[in-house]
């Protein structure tokens, strides 16, 4: 069984050409044979015909020849090549060429047509007619051109030509006809197997690139350049697929490197309080202090590892989500409410305009989750007694909710980064609000389950604007 493409190729290649070659062979052969054949027939139908003119037999089976010097000077030599024999219709012969000496053309009795066939003669090929004279043929045909007379008597000349070089020209033929296909199909399995070849080496190039890529080296890339059209729709992918692998691996590395770096602080805390409060005795006070920094530190990995943990469970969608029909103005409203105790703290107004009519499906617990973030992004990146504007409406096939504030913006250079994980703008604001950078990330996720998205409007120093778009129930 075949399994190399390349054989594949070239064996359907071959296989189609030797039966059209053969089938082509076979025909022009035969075309051939038949106007050779059909020459000789002819030419040995009008000598038995000629002989015939020249036989007269009457009823009482008399025979007379009227043959002449100059008709039978072909005949006459025994290495002559043309042979005539007359017989009766019951077989016996009255007549033959010097030309067979003791032999004998074939002969089957009971026939009464004219028949062609090719008969061995001394040794030789040789081609034969038999043609059927009933009696009173010469004087009818003289008379009126056509023949007749009885059907039960009459005679059979038959004559035969030598055709020992016309078998030798067909043989020849077919030798050279042979060669040639062979030569043909030769030349053609050549030229297959370098074209095939050519056009499978690019196939072998991609996949010497594939192979060479590795986790450590994600970053090389299939030249298309040089790749036929055919197959660069497959590099494509092949790139396409590639690079989702590097920035999901970057993304990974980055993430266990940030999610490192985070729990190190609050770990280093706990690890340098418990080392100086166990160096000597303390008092209660200073043991009270060094246990609340230690909780404190706790906390801030407690919050960490839920919101990781809340993260893997919706990248990986196994959070089980209850949909039903909400209303996000109520939603929205209930995010303020829990909010503004914080926002109050400085001084900055919340404006709600939603329209009551919009109505979106989803999981109610998620999307209070994910208002709550952004609401709380929005007033601890807000300046004191700042606003914020949130307003729902719809557009196409989705309820936006839009969450715009006068907060310190985000500079352009960092937009396409904030739903990275653990990512921060500034680094230090982000620290003295307690924040780890993945509030985004979740919000993002659970938009995405909810067929959905969140996109960010922002300059720095002017505000930020984020648009939620939930689906139309």
């Amino acid at each position: 069984m075949l399994t190399s493409i390349k054989a594949r190729i070239i064996t359907f290649y071959m296989a189609v050409l030797f039966v059209t070659l053969s089938a082509l062979g076979v025909f022009l052969y035969f075309s051939l044979s038949k106007i050779v054949y059909d020459s000789i027939d002819s030419s040995l139908l009008s000598k038995a015909k000629a002989l015939a003119t020249l036989v007269s037999m009457d009823a009482g089976d008399e025979t007379e020849f009227r043959f002449s010097d100059e008709v039978m000077w072909e005949y006459n030599s025994p290495k002559a090549k043309s042979f005539f024999q007359i017989r009766r219709f019951n077989g016996s012969v009255i007549e033959k060429s010097a030309s067979l000496g003791g032999a004998e053309l074939p002969f089957r009795a009971g026939e009464n047509r004219t028949r062609f066939e090719t008969v061995r003669l001394k040794g030789m090929p040789a081609r034969l007619v038999n043609f059927h004279v009933p009696i009173g043929y010469e004087q009818n045909n003289r008379k009126t051109g056509t023949p007749a007379g009885s059907k039960d008597h009459g005679l059979i000349i038959q004559c035969a030509e030598d055709i020992q070089y016309q078998a030798n020209l067909l043989k020849r033929y077919m030798i050279v006809l042979s060669l040639s296909i062979l030569s043909i199909m030769i030349i053609s399995a050549s030229g297959g197997f370098l074209i095939a070849k050519r056009a499978l080496a690019p196939i072998k190039d991609i996949s010497e690139t594939i192979g060479r890529i590795s986790a450590s080296n994600l970053s090389e890339r299939i030249d298309a350049e040089d790749i036929p059209e055919e197959l660069r729709v497959m590099a494509s992918s092949f790139d396409r697929t590639f690079e989702r692998l590097e920035r999901s691996f970057n993304r990974q590395k980055q993430f266990t490197a940030d999610a490192s770096h985070e729990l190190r602080t609050p770990l280093s805390v706990i690890l340098s309080q418990s080392e100086i409060i166990l160096r000597k005795d303390r008092t209660g006070t200073e043991y009270r202090n060094t246990l609340t920094a230690i909780r404190e530190a706790a906390k801030m990995m407690t919050a960490i590892v839920q919101k990781l943990l809340t993260i893997a469970r919706l990248s990986a969608d196994k959070v089980e989500l209850k949909f039903e029909t909400i209303n996000p103005g109520e939603i929205i409203r209930k995010s303020v409410k829990l909010l503004t105790p914080l926002a109050e703290q400085k001084g900055i107004s919340i404006n709600i305009s939603a329209d009551e009519q919009r109505r979106t499906t989803g999981d109610r617990a998620a999307l209070l989750e994910l208002f709550v973030n952004l609401l709380d992004n929005a007033i601890k990146y807000n300046v004191p007694q700042g606003r914020i504007d949130i307003s729902v409406k719809k557009e196409a096939d989705f309820v936006v909710t839009e969450i715009r504030d006068t907060g310190i913006g985000i500079p352009e250079s960092d937009l396409g980064k904030v739903f990275d994980r653990f990512y921060r703008v500034d680094k230090s604001r982000a620290k003295e609000s307690g924040g780890a950078g993945l509030g985004l990330s979740i919000c993002n996720e659970i938009a995405r389950l909810h067929g959905g998205r969140v996109e960010i409007k922002s300059k720095a120093g002017e505000g930020t604007t984020v648009s939620v778009y939930l689906k139309v129930e």
